[in-house]
């Protein structure tokens, strides 16, 4: 008989308050009956925001003390509305982090910041969570111990954006973690902190908790054991469209983890665009489930089972606060690399390319990338040696939205394509730029930013996404 193991993942909200943590016993009690638990926490609401202002009063010659003082009184106030017996112990603790974040705070005010100070002092919002969620567990019965996620996750040489060596973490979740698991004992490892692989702090990235979450399932599955991951969430799961663009969203029960790293690439901020990779690898469940509807059956499960009987389009997503960016001009014609340079420079001024088109002529090539990256992007192309000297013109539209229409059942059926345009179309909506991929997963389509509502519900309702 397969060993039971679940990794429950808790969001900031899901700590926040006395009921909060009453809650997270519910969810152990209910969901962890009978299976060996590994449970990792984001920082508390607001921490990580917090701390990263902290580095950028310091990097300003500014005081960060008071900043400090907060940080560190919401910690012991919770800690003393939540425990009943060893308070004091998470206090010591609280205060030895007090000490070296102040230290590494004041190294940026002499050194300035860079992304090893900035990593280092990000990750102590889920230090601080980590050691409160253990003495919480242990103030009520529970057998449990925290590790240290630097001790068991090891990623590339990136600070800010880790992604993990996963032969190498798997090894380290065997020898760390798995044998406290086969003693009976709850273990707390703190989400979203890594180690690279010159041995220094590093993070996974932004909602890098459901990734920690999914790496270190990765780890523990093996032929003894089945795994899964739940991650606790403020909603039921995906939903077929944003609900601030469609009122009429359904939550989405099954979808494919191919369909849901699409979605979270496309703006479903409730995952991590990377999370699902481990996953993947190893055919491990994860499970989205609403944190305040502990009795609720509703959730969104990710797995592989559903590809066989996917609908033809799962969900449309639109995202606002994009840019979109088209180099062009007769001198790329037949050039050699023209598109991979364009991918160099974006990539080292940490761009991110949500969507690419190129005419068959080769004379242009379209981007579409945050909103907030539009100015160094634009600068950044100028400077080049490759685009700036050459007889190009680099044209800037940022009164646009992006549409990404999701479903591996568009493989291999025709006219879904037609129906997307002809269903905008009906609704006099333009559209600006269009791509798809090879693995037919996805339409994406570039529309005005005043048209990108009404495009989300014509599709929705031309596929009646609305009606399961």
């Amino acid at each position: 008989m397969k060993v039971s193991r679940v990794v429950m993942k808790f969001g900031g909200s899901c700590l926040k308050s006395v009921n909060a943590f009453n809650e997270v016993l519910k969810a152990i009690r209910k969901y962890g009956k009978g299976s060996q638990l590994v449970l990792v926490p984001s920082a508390i609401s607001g921490v990580t925001d917090q701390l990263i202002s902290m580095a950028k009063l310091a990097a300003s010659k500014k005081e960060f003390s008071g900043e400090l003082n907060l940080l560190v009184e919401r910690h012991i106030r919770m800690a003393r509305e939540v425990l009943r017996r060893g308070g004091e112990m998470f206090i010591e603790k609280v205060e030895v982090m007090r000490g070296k974040l102040a230290r590494a705070l004041s190294r940026v005010m002499l050194e300035g910041l860079d992304d090893s100070f900035l990593a280092f002092i990000e990750g102590f919002g889920e230090r601080l969570s980590g050691a409160l969620l253990e003495s919480f567990l242990s103030d009520n019965g529970f057998r449990v111990e925290l590790v240290d996620a630097e001790d068991v996750i090891v990623t590339f040489n990136s600070y800010l954006n880790g992604l993990p060596l996963l032969d190498e973490t798997a090894a380290n979740v065997k020898e760390r973690i798995a044998p406290l698991l086969e003693e009976g004992v709850h273990v707390v490892v703190p989400g979203f902190i890594c180690k690279n692989a010159d041995g220094k702090t590093a993070v996974l990235g932004r909602g890098g908790s459901d990734f920690t979450a999914t790496i270190l399932a990765y780890g523990l599955k093996d032929e003894r054991s089945d795994v899964k991951v739940i991650l606790w969430k403020d909603v039921d799961g995906l939903l077929t469209a944003n609900p601030e663009y469609e009122e009429r969203a359904r939550l989405i029960r099954d979808i494919s983890y191919a369909e849901a790293k699409e979605l979270a690439f496309f703006g479903a901020k409730l995952l991590h665009p990377l999370c699902l990779i481990p996953a993947e690898k190893k055919s491990i469940p994860v499970e989205i489930r609403n944190f305040w509807k502990m009795d609720s059956d509703e959730c969104t499960v990710i797995s592989n089972v559903v590809e066989a009987k996917a609908s033809v389009v799962k969900a449309v997503s639109g995202i606002d606060k994009v840019a979109m960016i088209t180099v062009e001009g007769e001198a790329m014609v037949s050039r050699p690399g023209t598109a991979a340079k364009l991918f160099t420079i974006m990539g080292e001024e940490n761009v991110n390319i949500k969507m690419i088109s190129q005419s068959s002529s080769e004379n242009n090539i379209t981007l579409v990338i945050d909103l907030m990256d539009k100015d160094k992007a634009v600068e950044a192309i100028k400077r080049s040696n490759f685009f700036g000297s050459r007889w190009i013109k680099i044209h800037v539209e940022d009164d646009v939205g992006l549409v990404s229409v999701v479903g591996v059942g568009m493989k291999n059926t025709p006219g879904i394509a037609a129906r997307v345009c002809s269903a905008l179309g009906r609704r006099g909506i333009n559209i600006r730029a269009i791509a798809q991929g090879s693995s037919e997963l996805n339409i994406t389509l570039v529309v005005s930013r005043k048209d990108l509502k009404e495009a989300v519900k014509a599709i929705h309702d031309e596929f009646k996404l609305s009606e399961g």
